[in-house]
């Protein structure tokens, strides 16, 4: 195991009616913020309501900034930088999904810079300050109620790029699970396919086995899997939602990869591409990405490959007598087969993309596998990964 360092400065309160603590949580950290959530579904829902009674009563000034996109947008977040500098605004108060929870980072740190926002995520400068952030998470998937990570598009080149850094926690992470009974079962199995791809990154590209680690994945990739077939048939299932919830925060929060040696991201980097040309969402790339990944690597991870089919598949019966090249193959298979299951798409045409740019996707994978410093792929494997998607 490899010495590490593993930080989360993040407070979690987790569980049925705990938004009756917003308030309080949130005037502890500043008296004057930015409310920041997506659509109309928090109307909708009350939730809207409940978070502004909740600031009022507290007295805690806010002003609004919503819209907020899936695969958020660049644009959206400098709006929301200048609201925070035409208002003094001192905390940002983050209601939704990943999108909302990193946007909020992007304007947490634009609103303490003066420098334009994309060149942190271009890496051209880095930052070491920005606003705090209260986060009410009500999509889970991406993990950014428990990181210090902030995925933005630019939606005029196209890019998706990310910072990363420990002054972009959430101070404080709200997690109901009663608040996500009503996603759409379609958006769940996005999520979730989200959520297994940040389990199963670090343990397909780790350089051997760690029995720690891989139990801790095996078991958390379990357990997603049996929660969302049974979301699939009982929507409502506060159980089967609150494992989804707090799997989503634990999956990329660095500790199930933590020590892990040559754990990396190379799915990451293909398939940010995809939703950064073709906004498509983050799961459904994944779960295009993931299969033709796995081909295209057999020959070296077949071993990783077969060990998944065995322990979180459930496929020993099948994969007995076969060799690792072969038993490889059945687990890729199977996966396919779970992934259109859940209806999540495998190939490009089931995700609406028909022609793909294969120079521009590229060209951004290379870009993104230096500045997140994922090795070993030279632009003709990531073109042959890319053709496999077909």
């Amino acid at each position: 195991m490899q010495n590490f360092e593993w930080v989360t400065p993040t407070k979690v309160i987790f569980g049925s009616k705990i938004l009756e603590k917003l308030g309080k949580e949130t005037a502890g950290i500043g008296k004057r913020a930015l409310f920041l959530y997506g659509k109309e579904s928090i109307k909708k829902s009350g939730l809207y309501d409940t978070v502004v009674a909740q600031l009022k009563g507290e007295g805690v000034f806010f002003v609004e900034h919503g819209g907020v996109q899936p695969n958020p947008r660049i644009s959206h977040a400098e709006e929301g930088a200048r609201k925070i500098k035409e208002n003094h605004l001192d905390v940002i108060v983050a209601v939704g999904g990943g999108s909302v929870i990193d946007e909020a980072k992007a304007i947490a740190v634009a609103g303490c810079h003066e420098e334009p926002l994309w060149d942190f995520y271009m890496r051209k400068i880095s930052f070491e300050k920005a606003l705090p952030i209260v986060a009410v998470q009500t999509l889970p998937a991406t993990s950014s109620e428990l990181n210090g990570a902030s995925v933005m598009t630019n939606e005029t080149t196209h890019e998706k790029f990310s910072i990363r850094s420990e002054t972009i926690y959430p101070k404080v992470s709200f997690l109901d699970p009663s608040l996500t009974l009503d996603i759409p079962v379609q958006y769940t199995a996005y999520a979730c396919t989200d959520i297994l791809s940040h389990l199963m990154e670090g343990y397909f590209t780790a350089s051997s086995d760690f029995p720690l680690q891989d139990g801790m994945v095996e078991g958390v990739c379990r357990a997603v899997m049996g929660a969302l077939e049974i979301v699939l048939t009982d929507p409502r299932n506060l159980e089967a939602r609150s494992t989804i919830m707090w799997a989503a925060a634990l999956a990329w929060n660095g500790i199930l990869k933590s020590g892990v040696e040559g754990a990396s991201i190379p799915n990451h980097v293909l398939e940010h591409p995809l939703s950064g040309f073709y906004d498509v969402p983050h799961g459904a790339g994944l779960s295009i990405v993931i299969p033709a990944w796995l081909k295209y690597m057999k020959p070296s991870i077949a071993h990783r490959i077969v060990l998944y089919g065995e322990r979180v598949m459930g496929l020993g019966k099948k994969l007995e007598g076969k060799t690792p090249p072969e038993g490889a193959d059945i687990v890729i298979k199977e996966l396919e087969n779970w992934y259109r299951h859940i209806h999540t798409p495998v190939r490009l045409k089931e995700a609406g993309i028909i022609s793909l740019d294969i120079d521009a996707c590229t060209k951004q994978a290379m870009a993104l596998s230096v500045l997140w410093g994922v090795p070993g792929y030279d632009a003709e494997d990531i073109r042959a990964i890319y053709a496999l998607m077909n």
